[in-house]
């Protein structure tokens, strides 16, 4: 014969249900972060007109091949409050008095930039910026009809002075 020694407890109260339960609840709980994370983080990385954007390729190597036919170098001064931006160019051809320069954020696509450029002499150009706090930018120089273009990289950090194209400048002093 069995004898009881107290009143039953009940089934919520005994340690077997947290260990039986709590697995279960971890795993809806990342569930639901995960969802969360998923539909607030967008990262905008693909497109719907992949097929277009990839026709459009061959389209921008003719723009760089045209700036080589040209010769077109530049380099790009950057002041260090990174307020205000002066190009040194040097082409074949006369270039047009605006130019387009355009600062591209790797991964945020919120702090890209386009600066208008005024020419200030023959092959010397000067625009304004947005301030703003990266570690690592792409850059473009480009004619306002679009067709032709020079590209490169600058990182703040090692130099506020960039070249692009080929063949290189000479630096000059700011």
């Amino acid at each position: 014969m069995q004898k009881t020694t107290g009143a039953m407890r009940p089934w919520y109260k005994e340690p077997w249900a947290l260990g039986l339960f709590s697995g279960p609840a971890i795993v809806v709980v990342a569930g639901v972060i995960t969802l969360w994370l998923a539909v607030v983080s967008d990262d905008g990385m693909v497109s719907d007109d992949y097929y277009k954007q990839g026709k459009e390729i061959n389209m921008e190597l003719r723009r760089d091949e045209a700036a080589a036919k040209l010769a077109l170098s530049a380099q790009v001064l950057i002041s260090p409050d990174m307020r205000a931006v002066r190009i040194h160019t040097t082409s074949q051809a006369t270039l047009p008095d605006t130019l387009q320069l355009r600062l591209f954020h790797p991964a945020r696509e919120e702090q890209d930039q386009l600066v208008m450029l005024k020419a200030t002499a023959p092959g010397q150009y000067q625009g304004t910026l947005k301030p703003a706090n990266a570690n690592h930018w792409y850059l473009r120089l480009e004619d306002t009809a679009n067709q032709w273009r020079i590209q490169g990289e600058w990182r703040p950090l090692e130099s506020y002075s960039v070249l692009l194209g080929t063949p290189k400048l000479e630096a000059v002093e700011p």
